[in-house]
């Protein structure tokens, strides 16, 4: 029964076709495991070549072991075995990234470098039903457009996902009823980390107290989102065709025919326009789609500056985007914010502020009036959220990548403040220089007052005096 229902899946997302090269990737959990014995199954029927690569993270002493056993699986049937070992940690360290997206960088590295390796066309993932629910859940809860609602897909290029129509229990029952091991990764039964946090006490509590179908259900609506989203994405091609004409000089969107778009298709134009202008669409979120709206409201001659050294101006037929002369550095690729007047009235009547640094980061800032007796206790001790002396900030805020001239304050052992080059403070603190031009920085003109997960001027830190605070917190959405 499962053997049919993964391979009319299969044939229905037209997965696999006779004489494909798949590489799959294997850890030896129950997933994968199973993921490997059906593609033995489906290959029956569909005459394909595998490929396994197993992955040690080098997190857990007994990763060894599940590398062993997945080994011993391929060779008992004969198929070709690689395995890659990394240091999963030490790389976030150096990447300055979770440990989570460290591990799957590497995952997708190994798997794509063996398709080419051995002229493979496909990569066979093991995500399931409880997986794509997990990931949904994850995306609203963290806050999410349309497209995150609609979970994992089944097909995405290269990568295939036989299993998505399969909910965990049903895995475990596959393998039980065969009689087939597999291994436990004793981190997956942890709250170290957020997924493992929404499968453990959200989605189980959600199937064992609310509806026994809510997997299920949360699938369900994943397909339904899909079928929007695709639709939504039809309808923006031709509304875009209607009002955004490229030229020499930018893409320019005609305001007459923008503004008799609905509401909806006007926010997915845009991103349609900043993702031709720039090649991309990585580092945009709404919050750029959002300032782009905004100038539509403008009197002539506004701009703002966006990712990829674009820049959006408003003239008298509507809004042209364009980019901005001069090669992109080797850096970020970032253009500065300011903090206006308005925005600063709006932090004081405790209104917040957010300003989008890429697609998944953004910096929130807001003021609050504080309790001098209470400040020592309440300041935060974490590292992308942090308080300053509001009142010492006398020049306007800005938030952009470093400069010549950037210092900061630090404290000196005698207990005085004195000034320090960023470049002396990266040397001193053996930042990598490839990695400095990618650090935020918030700013008052060439004074630092806060490295962006790093420390802040030490010239802005709150104390007993302090009356209102500036809290800067960086938001990071997983990807």
């Amino acid at each position: 029964m499962t053997k049919k229902k993964v391979l009319d899946y299969v044939q229905k997302h037209h997965m696999l076709t006779e004489g494909d090269s798949v590489v799959v990737g294997v850890s030896g959990g129950a997933d994968s495991v199973c993921l490997l014995f059906l593609l033995l199954e489906i290959r029956k029927e569909i005459p394909i070549n595998l490929h396994v690569v197993h992955v040690n993270h080098q997190i857990r002493e007994e990763a060894a072991e599940d590398g062993a056993y997945v080994r011993e699986l391929c060779e008992r049937f004969n198929i070709p075995f690689t395995l890659v070992e990394c240091d999963v940690q030490q790389l976030a360290k150096q990447k300055r990234i979770s440990t989570e997206e460290a591990g799957r960088n590497v995952r997708y590295e190994a798997f794509y470098r063996v398709l080419e390796q051995n002229n493979g066309n496909k990569i066979a993932i093991a995500h399931n039903k409880n997986d794509c629910c997990e990931t949904v859940l994850f995306h609203l809860f963290r806050g999410s457009a349309l497209k995150g609602l609609s979970g994992i897909q089944p097909v995405r290029g290269e990568i295939i996902r036989p299993l998505m129509c399969l909910e965990r229990h049903e895995i475990e029952a596959f393998l039980d009823k065969n009689g087939i091991k597999y291994c436990i990764d004793r981190t997956n039964l942890e709250d170290n980390y957020t997924r493992n946090k929404i499968r453990h006490h959200i989605l189980e509590t959600a199937v064992s107290e609310i509806s026994p179908a809510a997997v299920t259900h949360i699938g369900d609506a994943c397909e339904r989102i899909n079928e929007a989203y695709s639709f939504i994405g039809d309808m923006t091609r031709i509304a875009y065709k209607e009002c955004a004409f490229a030229s020499e000089n930018g893409i320019h969107i005609e305001k007459e025919q923008y503004e008799g778009l609905h509401p909806t298709l006007q926010g997915y134009v845009i991103m349609e326009v900043l993702e031709q202008a720039a090649g991309s669409a990585k580092d945009f979120g709404s919050v750029h789609v959002a300032q782009v709206k905004e100038l539509f409201e403008k009197q002539c001659g506004r701009k703002i500056n966006l990712p990829y050294h674009l820049c959006a101006e408003r003239d008298y037929a509507g809004v042209l985007v364009y980019q901005t002369e001069g090669e992109v550095p080797a850096q970020k690729s970032y253009t500065e914010y300011v903090v206006s007047d308005a925005d600063k009235e709006r932090l004081l009547k405790n209104e917040c502020m957010e300003i989008g640094l890429e697609a998944d980061k953004t910096l929130v800032l807001s003021v609050k009036t504080v309790n001098s007796e209470a400040i020592q206790k309440n300041i935060p001790q974490k590292k992308y959220t942090k308080w300053l002396d509001y009142d010492k900030i006398k020049d306007s805020i800005v938030v952009r990548t470093r400069k010549a001239g950037d210092y900061l304050t630090i404290d000196t052992q005698s207990g005085a403040i004195c000034k320090k080059t960023l470049k002396s403070y990266f040397i001193d603190n053996k930042v990598p220089s490839k990695e400095r031009g990618e650090l935020y920085l918030v700013t008052e003109n060439s004074h630092v007052l806060w490295i962006v997960g790093e420390r802040i001027g030490s010239f802005y830190k709150v104390t007993e005096k302090t009356k209102r605070v500036l809290e800067l917190e960086l938001k990071i959405r997983e990807r």
